[in-house]
């Protein structure tokens, strides 16, 4: 009997992940801000067997993070399963201090509240599994993504080294690196999006690698390909080709 924490459930890759994780006997705890999507998300996950907790709180606040680890951990065991997935693209000039602050505090300090309150009860059942949504955009910042580039980036670093030191503890660490996902977020881009694929899709490949406990989960393949060759040519380069798509793009 499973018990999951899922952060930014309420839509997108979260609710694809927790509609593909519904099953008898699974308890689900979705974390969002709008309770309204939440509780119709409960309503089709019940219609599948599992037992759904909906806590609407944002993953910014810690106060209110600690509090659902509280009544999580109060109404069962620890997760077997705890994702981090709620994250934000933002809008504008995404180099200038206010998306710097705006991205960061929803994507790697809400992404440190969502899963540090978990993490003392999951040693001490030396047993569980963290998985952290991040981006292939980590691998490399790109024209006007700076702020959303370096929280990605920032999480590639810091799932590397609490995947060391959770592993004595019996704990899985794994790092989603997505592409391009249809989602609320994604609909929004002004820009071509190679190689799209639906949350549905992109969640049961996570949860392949989940499975696996792969230590890196990334898609697609030719996208993944293309970031990493970006993040090792000289920038000289890399520069030269990046100006040269967005170009193109525009």
């Amino acid at each position: 009997m499973p018990t999951i924490v899922i952060t930014g459930a309420s839509s997108g890759i979260g609710e694809a992940l927790a509609l593909r994780l519904a099953a008898p006997g699974t308890t689900l705890h979705l974390v969002a801000r709008r309770r309204e999507r939440l509780e119709a998300l409960g309503e089709r996950l019940r219609a599948k067997g599992a037992t759904p907790g909906l806590h609407a709180a944002d993953v910014r606040d810690p106060g209110a993070m600690e509090r659902v680890a509280q009544a999580v951990l109060e109404a069962g065991p620890p997760p077997d399963l705890l994702v981090a997935n709620a994250g934000i693209r933002g809008e504008g000039d995404g180099n200038g201090r206010e998306a710097m602050e705006e991205i960061l505090s929803t994507n790697v300090l809400g992404v440190l509240n969502a899963v540090l309150p978990f993490l003392p009860a999951m040693r001490a059942a030396r047993k569980g599994q963290v998985a952290v949504v991040g981006s292939l955009a980590g691998y490399r910042g790109l024209p006007g993504g700076g702020a959303y580039c370096a929280s990605k980036a920032a999480l590639m670093a810091w799932t590397d080294s609490l995947r060391l030191s959770l592993a004595p503890d019996g704990i899985a660490m794994s790092l989603v690196n997505p592409g391009f996902v249809t989602t609320e977020m994604t609909r929004r881009n002004p820009y071509p999006m190679p190689f799209v694929m639906s949350a549905e899709k992109a969640a049961d490949k996570i949860l392949r690698g989940i499975e696996k406990k792969a230590p890196r989960i990334e898609f697609p393949g030719p996208m993944v390909m293309m970031v990493r060759l970006l993040s090792i040519l000289p920038p000289s380069l890399s520069d030269r080709l990046l100006q040269l798509a967005s170009r193109e793009a525009h």
